[in-house]
């Protein structure tokens, strides 16, 4: 487990020795380890950064260690928590910015012909297909939950697939993903398989779609999307609409990273060198425990991160121990 949360050799030397002698202050792991109190100092204060030693209660100044599998639970929960107010954020800057675009349609001096009222779906989609074959490099959307009818997923294939022909770039947030239905999330895949991007969020964000950084088209009432649409060319009202989009883009989550298919479910092999450097082996030492080489140990740790989506040991642990494989 150690290794995920990426500790150096002193670190995790350190760790060790307040697992063997509780209780202890740095001057004495100091003492035992033949090296600075400043090192040790410094070691102990990353430790505790990350919850994996604490205050001693029965010696004072002294260092008691936490159990890693605890410790990295609390991580994901403070991970969870910081992730849902950025999301709650998000959601209340969006609802803030629509307001001032609503108000700005119908009152704001020297901008009314920068921001358009669209009445009704029909209006709205006419729309949607002119700024799809007007556009000349990306294109950024926000989906809200719900299946979508037969004639907005044709629409969307139609409009999709000549954006995609001329390598325009479309970028999709879908929010409330596990409400989607069957053929809802056969477009999504359509979508991703042929060069887009697709990523969830549980952020409650209404429809937003941006066409090459200068062009908005956002709802007049965001809790009635059939009530028809803004179309914002404002750059001072179009700007704070990008930032928006790259803030939920980069906290959502890319299509299935953390929900993989059955099928990509661990091995026995695959779970048993998991739990090893959970526990704190090298790929070495685990390889050793199973039986194989290190360089096949390497193979399959490679592979494991890379079925999760994970680009660091640590961030491979917290997805695997969020999928219940650890």
């Amino acid at each position: 487990m150690l290794t995920m949360f990426g500790l150096e050799l002193m670190e995790e030397t350190v760790y060790r020795e307040t697992r063997a002698s509780p209780a202890s202050s740095a001057e004495a792991i100091a003492d035992r380890l033949a090296v600075g109190p400043d090192r040790v100092r410094a070691c102990l204060d990353r430790l505790l950064e990350l919850g994996l030693v604490g205050h001693s209660f029965e010696v004072p100044g002294g260092f008691a260690a936490v159990d890693p599998v605890l410790s990295l639970r609390q991580s994901l929960a403070g991970q969870h928590e910081e992730l849902m107010r950025r999301q709650r954020r998000l959601a209340e800057t969006h609802a803030e910015v629509v307001r001032l675009l609503t108000s700005g349609a119908s009152g704001l001096s020297g901008r009314a012909e920068q921001v358009e009222r669209l009445l009704g779906m029909d209006a709205v989609q006419r729309r949607v297909d002119r700024l799809a074959g007007e556009a000349t490099r990306e294109v950024l959307t926000f989906r809200p939950g719900g299946a979508q009818s037969p004639l907005e997923l044709m629409a969307s294939r139609r409009n999709d697939a000549a954006l995609l022909s001329r390598s325009v770039s479309i970028r999709t947030v879908g929010t409330d993903t596990d409400s989607y239905d069957a053929a809802t999330m056969a477009h999504v895949h359509w979508l991703t398989a042929n060069g887009g991007q697709f990523r969830g969020s549980a952020a409650p964000l209404p429809r937003m779609l941006l066409v090459d950084g200068s062009v908005a088209l956002v709802p007049v009432d965001p809790e009635n999307a059939a009530a028809g649409a803004l179309h914002v060319t404002d750059p001072g009202l179009v700007a704070p609409l990008l930032v928006l989009f790259e803030q939920t883009w980069s906290s959502a989550t890319p299509l299935d990273a953390e929900r993989p298919a059955a099928g990509d479910a661990p091995s026995g092999k695959e779970l048993a060198l998991l739990r090893l450097v959970a526990k704190g082996c090298t790929d070495a030492a685990a390889a050793g425990q199973l039986h194989i080489s290190h360089r096949t140990a390497r193979r399959m740790m490679a592979v494991l991160m890379e079925r999760l989506g994970a680009r660091s040991r640590f961030e491979a642990g917290v997805k695997a121990a969020r999928l219940g494989w650890l």
